[in-house]
């Protein structure tokens, strides 16, 4: 029971939310502040002076009890079955008396559940049981009153974490047992305790769960995390008062508040990106005027992606940070870290002001030196740190980002100023007109994701002319010449209406020419009333970006038009700056957020059958199922062939890491500690059984990160994934190694073969007559099983320099047979993969052209000419040349296993009347011909993903795709999901 606190100020009381909360270990949506705000808006009250003594009273008991145990524990056979009854009997007495007399149940908590009413099921004693049926849990207790269940209670033996893994065969923590137990009887709040944890945890229908855990032993210390845990518990929180004021009811709008969050962070992303990029082009500006080189690459569109990966940078360190993944060392903290530089920077801010600010690049330093360290690793005295490796801190794929002049002072900065931005744009979200600072212990890997997805379908490009960015839909904004603007208001000069006749013209000019951008408002009457407000800060705003009088001059009329970046100056780009632009495939592009419960559940349905033998796909009973062993679990090839940033990647390491850690438990193999033990098998399982692919190479990189994040031992250099998440195109590509050595598409069409060698020509032997395809390939797949396996940084053989070795000879070896079999998809390209006479010549010169390429002293010109001519995209697309992904020369492991066992993810959409306008005629017949077989339709593009999956997949291989409904209706049906089932394919669900 808590009694109220005195009034505060509405900043004071968030405050004093957050601080709270920052004592809760949380995941998943907790209870976000605005909620807390609105049940409690003076702040949590304090634990009365009655329920405080029944605590004091109470706890040295159970702290002695604790101590005996945990004593007994580190002895060598750890506790014994005395030790152990004889704590139970202490954190039995304990859990009454915190339950009973301070939180205030009193005769409300009972033990006794033979007659508990539940939403599903029968009344009765709620039970879950494992996947594998072989262990079986059951709540404790329950707050009940009548027919009114507020609160299952679980209680459990003493543990490290109530997040670990369980001991037993089941890998589930007491968090995910409590999880269980709540939605398989549709309960939605439960308390897990082992005496001196206490865990509040919610499952809401539908969305993942959330939980928090609080310290008994610090509650006398911190009286905050008490109160609140107290406050929580209240018995108004679970009946009588409003609904909306229950617990069940804050948790549920802490849900939308999460996704809301996640929302408004992917817009601040974007804009902070943005600035980053006007920050390299102020420092090629500064540099060209001073008669030094520009120190951009001739490649803008390199630049935006430098700008993507420094922000990814920024995340991967607040997300560690905060989750104490990184060395829990002074030197890293003060040195490296970057969790507390926001701070730091506010601080500076308001002693010394923007300009101080605008002068020095402290924290741009301090990224780039982390980075390198991170990289490359530090083994100082006062501090160690693996060389976690990874793409993202490699210097070497932006090396413009760390080049030196002469001087050995960085030819590219970021001022502290806007650092300060880009620090701030990703732990504040702007929400219901407030600004929220975010933790990132309550963001997930799949949130995260999401963010970086929306950077997708942009880059930077050089102006020639002076630009605006003018205001819109936020992540949206539009940018437009200066000229233009003057040409659309001046064709109307003189007109009594030329303003709204203008801003008509305008919003019609951003629809032609930035389909995917935003005005907003977007009503002639809203632009016109924004144009002609006064802007106080006229002159200092126009200062701030040209100090060109001229200039000043021209932008005046529309600045109220001109939006702000971060810095608050308006967004003007000089000749020569970089914009970021929308790539073409914005248009019919888009982040669409995954929530991590969907994707669970697709990977679910998917992985189920294939780690159990019988399992669900032999019989609806779950006693029947048998779960497979741990060899075979490490051995299941899981694809997601569009994997953006991966969350479904994400979801099957879980789901994978948890059955294999019961395999071990099973097999009395596991020896760790459960939290360990639960890495060690997310690592294994991201090194044997994971695969992606992306189109695009940034999400490629964001994939990366996820798979990295969700793996992370601080211990040990990042899981190495260079050689599991592939670049490429998954729909164009070789699926068959006959296609290689046939030269052709289609083998069967080709008069002559040759096992195991490319066709020669006429009586000519040739290279390709020569070449050993399936030796050649046999060897690739050979190196990817070297490649294979987690990394341990003191196994020479096995650590991240050797994967990179290995991983670089794979790529060189298979350079040869990839660019033939580029030549195999362009030849066809050109003419939609129609099959006919005119393709079989297509074929017949490319054989003449492989020849001339690779014999001694050979003639590339030929072959060169085939593949830049048929890759050329025949529409104006993202790509100078589509990147076919061969299959069958990525990942001949997974062909010789003969197949990936399942294929899991959300597929993009695009209509079928869309196909040809943004990937040309000859793509979408080649789509037609080559994946369905010639059969045609106006399908939309899930239709070709979903053949594509199917036959990539073993012959008991199974599929969990996300697509709308239209995958089910007309051409897109009748071209997918018929062919497939044409093809023996069963649908299970959907």
């Amino acid at each position: 029971m808590t009694r109220p606190h005195r009034r505060r100020t509405a900043s004071d009381v968030a405050g004093r939310h957050r601080a709270w909360l920052e004592l809760v270990d949380r995941e998943g949506p907790f209870l976000a502040v605005p909620a807390l705000k609105r049940v409690w808006p003076q702040g949590i009250g304090h634990v009365s002076d009655a329920a405080k003594g029944t605590l004091v009273d109470a706890k040295p008991d159970f702290d002695r009890a604790w101590d005996d145990y945990t004593r007994a524990a580190a002895t060598t056979g750890g506790a014994s079955e005395a030790a152990i009854a004889q704590y139970r009997g202490a954190r039995d007495k304990w859990v009454q008396a915190v339950l009973q007399d301070v939180a205030g149940w009193e005769n409300l908590l009972t033990w006794d559940l033979a007659t508990l009413p539940n939403p599903i099921g029968a009344a009765g004693v709620p039970t879950a049981t494992s996947p594998a049926r072989r262990v079986e849990v059951r709540a404790t207790g329950a707050l009940r009153r009548g027919n009114d269940v507020g609160a299952l209670v679980f209680v459990v033996d003493p543990v490290v974490s109530l997040r670990d893994p369980g001991t037993d065969e089941w890998s589930a923590s007491p968090i995910d047992r409590m999880d269980a137990l709540l939605r398989d009887t549709g309960h939605l709040v439960g308390v897990v305790t082992d005496g001196r944890w206490w865990a509040i945890v919610s499952a809401q229908p539908e969305t993942m769960t959330a939980s928090g855990i609080v310290d008994s032993q610090t509650w006398i210390e911190e009286p905050d995390a008490r109160n609140a845990f107290f406050a929580l518990l209240d018995l108004q929180r679970f009946f009588g008062g409003e609904s909306a004021n229950r617990l069940a009811a804050l948790f549920r709008e802490s849900v939308t508040a999460a996704e809301e969050i996640t929302v408004a962070l992917g817009t601040q992303v974007r804009r902070a990106v943005e600035l980053v990029v006007t920050a390299f082009s102020e420092s090629a500006a500064e540099a060209r005027g001073a008669g030094r080189p520009d120190p951009l690459p001739a490649d803008r569109g390199q630049v935006y992606d430098g700008a993507v990966t420094a922000m990814m940078r920024v995340v991967f360190l607040l997300f560690a940070e905060e989750r104490s993944m990184m060395p829990p060392s002074v030197l890293f903290t003060s040195a490296y870290g970057v969790s507390e530089e926001l701070d730091r920077l506010d601080a500076r801010l308001q002693d010394e002001g923007a300009e101080s600010l605008d002068a020095t690049h402290h924290t741009w330093h301090r990224l780039l030196a982390t980075s390198r360290a991170l990289y490359s690793g530090v083994n100082t005295e006062d501090m160690r740190l693996p060389a976690y490796g990874g793409s993202l801190f490699d210097a070497e794929r932006f090396p413009w980002l760390t080049a030196i002049d002469a001087s050995g002072t960085l030819t590219v900065t970021v001022s502290d100023r806007v650092m300060l931005e880009v620090l701030r744009s990703v732990q504040y979200a702007p929400i219901g007109g407030e600004s929220r600072r975010i933790s990132f212990r309550d963001i997930g890997v799949e949130q995260i994701g999401y963010i970086y997805e929306g950077l997708l379908g942009y880059t930077s490009q050089e102006v020639d002319d002076v630009t605006v960015g003018l205001i819109g839909k936020d992540g949206e904004e539009p940018e437009i010449p200066l000229d233009v603007l003057d040409d659309l208001w001046e064709q109307f000069d003189g007109d009594a209406k030329a303003d709204e006749k203008a801003t008509k013209a305008l919003i019609d000019w951003v629809k032609k020419n930035q389909s995917a951008a935003k005005l907003q408002p977007n009503s002639t009457s809203g632009l016109v009333r924004k144009l002609n407000t006064s802007v106080e800060d006229a002159d200092r705003a126009l200062l701030s970006v040209t100090r060109d009088e001229t200039l000043i001059a021209r932008l005046r009329p529309y600045l109220g038009l001109i939006r702000r970046d971060l810095r608050d100056r308006p967004v003007v780009i000089q000749p020569g700056g970089l914009a970021v632009v929308e790539t073409k495939s914005r248009a019919n592009a888009g982040a669409h957020y995954t929530p991590k419960s969907l994707a669970q559940e697709v990977v679910l349905h998917a992985l189920e059958p294939l780690v159990y033998s019988p399992g669900p796909h032999q019989s609806a009973d779950r006693d029947t199922w048998r779960p497979i062993d741990s060899n075979q679990i490490l051995d299941l090839k899981v694809a997601d062939i569009a994997c953006g940033s991966g969350a479904f990647l994400v979801a099957a390491t879980e789901y994978l890491a948890d059955r294999l850690v019961e395999a071990w438990r099973r097999e009395g193999i596991a020896s760790q500690t459960s939290h360990d033990l639960l890495i060690k098998a997310r690592r294994a399982v991201v090194a044997s059984c994971l695969y992606g692919a992306d189109i695009n190479a940034m999400a490629v990189e964001m994939c990366k990160l996820s798979l990295w994040l969700v793996s992370l031992d601080p211990g040990q250099p990042f899981s190495f994934v260079d050689d599991k998440v592939l670049h490429g195109n998954s729909l164009l590509g070789l699926t068959d190694v006959k296609q290689i050595e046939e030269v052709h598409i289609d083998p069967s069409r080709v008069k002559h073969q040759h096992t195991g060698s490319l066709l020669g020509i006429g009586g000519d032997v040739g290279f390709v007559e020569t070449v050993d395809v399936r030796a050649k390939v046999r060897a690739l797949a050979n190196l990817r099983r070297q490649i294979a396996g987690e990394i341990v940084e003191n196994d020479v053989m096995r650590s991240a320099n050797a994967k990179k070795r290995l991983w670089a000879r794979y790529q060189a070896d298979a350079t040869e047979l990839t660019l033939v079999a580029d030549g195999v998809i362009a030849a066809g390209l050109a003419l939609g993969g129609k099959p006919g006479r005119a393709l079989d010549e297509n074929y017949q010169s490319l054989r003449i052209a492989v020849d001339r390429a690779f014999t001694p002293g050979g003639d590339r010109t030929m072959l060169d000419g085939i593949v830049g001519h048929g890759l050329t995209p025949a529409v104006e697309t993202d790509y100078e040349r589509w990147k076919p992904l061969h299959w069958v020369l990525a990942v001949p492991d997974v062909f010789e296993h003969g197949g990936f066992d399942a294929i899991v993810g959300n597929p993009p959409f695009l209509g079928g009347q869309k196909l040809t306008g943004s990937m040309g005629t000859n793509v979408r017949d080649w789509f037609v011909n080559v994946l369905a077989g010639g059969r045609r339709g106006s399908a939309d593009l899930v239709a070709y993903f979903f053949l594509r999956a199917t036959s990539l997949l073993s012959t008991k291989g199974t599929l969990g795709l996300i697509a709308t409904n239209t995958v089910a209706q007309g051409d897109t049906r009748e071209v997918g999901l018929d062919t497939m089932v044409a093809g023996g394919f069963t649908i299970t669900q959907a």
